[in-house]
């Protein structure tokens, strides 16, 4: 319950209106501030993972002396990870308070991270990357759902925040990579900072109460008079997030060795390469946080996707300018910056977020991020392979279609509402 203090307030009129002060409320407002601050910081590391793999898979070819047709199956495993973490996370956060499971998950991580640049046997590695990969999903499926649960309906500028965090910690992944390499010649101390940085939302999220799920919350107006979604339509928001992910991931993890394969950058700029990519995509982020406000989430989710069919169709035309590469991959980081936060908030718009709809959306995004990057890995090593692009370019083609089922199954939804007819005054007087 609030506690309420009541003034009188002698700059009002004469009836001594009673102005009420909530301190609970201010109290309450502040808490909330600082969860939010923490759920971003977790997802600066697990940007900070993600944005780490990409530039390192030919340091662990080397370290497990593998081929990148065996590394590959590094995402495979990585994918198994995120499904088993995805349904794990699904039934805890259903039944253990969020905030608990995530200072649980950020030690294991940021200890797997630390371990990963020193193993030298690849099955043991495969083995740490699917670890890492359920604590990846754990992170992910939660810091999604919760951050819902705090902001509910005004949750589009805070989802695209903690997803703009992500882009800041993808971003200097590669950097920090590129410095350890021209430092030392090997990954180590790039990893061993990570997993320091991982650590740094701990005690934040460790004495802060974790928000409560709506399900639980039967005084809840807005819980119960908003009706869920049909099956058909979470289908489709999910094939959408399973299209786009695949997109995405694939190129995050794979133009490092596009880069180094075309001959256009060598290990340290191809580094560069990937922290352009994630540059853009932290500014489109950033940008999201506002254009949320004024765009409604269908009309960002397009501007994205056919952005990213223009800046891959000049790919695949230009494939032998070194131009094109910088240009395009910044240009693809912008593009496809805000279609997964902007997806999260059509899926409240939607109704259809909770911690078993979110565990499915990351189920089934896992299974395309798993099967995507190991096609690109099976024929990379070819002269002139274009697999990247292409296999890029398929995945957005399947989002946008997934993108237009919703459209038209809800279509009433996403036009205006009919605005009143102007009502003209009775008298021409300006008295």
């Amino acid at each position: 319950m609030l506690n309420l203090y009541f003034h009188y307030s002698p700059n009002h009129d004469c009836d001594g209106k009673i102005i009420a002060f909530s301190k609970g409320g201010i109290e309450l407002e502040a808490q909330k501030k600082i969860l939010t601050f923490s759920y971003f910081l977790s997802f600066i590391a697990l940007g900070l993972v993600s944005g780490a793999f990409g530039p390192s898979i030919p340091s662990f070819a080397e370290n497990t002396t593998s081929t990148l047709n065996e590394i590959s199956s590094l995402f495979v495993f990585s994918s198994f990870g995120y499904i088993a973490g995805s349904f794990l996370a699904g039934f805890l956060y259903q039944r253990i308070p969020g905030n608990q499971i995530l200072v649980v998950v950020l030690i294991l991580m940021a200890i797997g991270m630390g371990l990963l640049p020193i193993i030298q046997d690849l099955w043991l590695l495969v083995g740490l990357i699917f670890l890492i990969g359920i604590m990846q999903s754990s992170i992910d499926v939660g810091e999604n759902t919760l951050m819902v649960w705090l902001h509910g309906n005004k949750v589009a500028p805070f989802m695209n925040g903690l997803h703009f965090s992500f882009g800041l910690g993808s971003f200097s992944a590669p950097l920090i990579i590129a410095q350890s390499l021209r430092g030392t010649q090997v990954i180590n101390w790039a990893f061993w900072i990570i997993a320091i940085l991982i650590l740094i939302p701990v005690p934040f999220l460790f004495r802060m109460k974790s928000p409560e799920n709506p399900e639980f919350a039967t005084h809840s107006i807005e819980a119960t008079s908003r009706s869920k979604s049909p099956i058909g339509l979470i289908a489709l928001l999910i094939l959408y997030f399973v299209f786009f992910s695949g997109a995405e991931i694939t190129f995050t993890n794979w133009i490092y060795t596009h880069g180094l394969k075309s001959g256009f950058v060598n290990v340290e700029s191809a580094a560069y390469l990937t922290s352009a990519f994630w540059g853009a995509f932290m500014v489109g982020r950033f940008l999201g946080i506002g254009l949320s406000r004024r765009f409604s989430s269908h009309q960002i989710i397009w501007f994205d996707l056919i952005g990213g069919y223009l800046t891959l169709i000049v790919m695949l035309a230009f494939s032998n300018s070194a131009w094109v590469l910088w240009i395009c991959t910044t240009a693809l980081g912008f593009f496809v910056a805000t279609g997964f936060p902007t997806g999260m908030n059509l899926a409240e718009e939607l109704n259809a977020v909770t911690a078993r709809i979110t565990s499915l959306i990351f189920v089934a995004a896992s299974i395309s991020v798993m099967i995507s990057p190991w096609i690109v890995g099976q024929f990379i090593d070819r002269a002139n392979s274009q697999v990247l692009i292409w296999v890029v370019l398929i995945n957005l083609i399947l989002a946008g279609v997934a993108m237009l089922g919703i459209y038209f199954w809800k279509r009433p939804a996403f036009q205006a509402a009919p605005q009143p007819k102007e009502i003209l005054p009775r008298s021409a007087s300006t008295d």
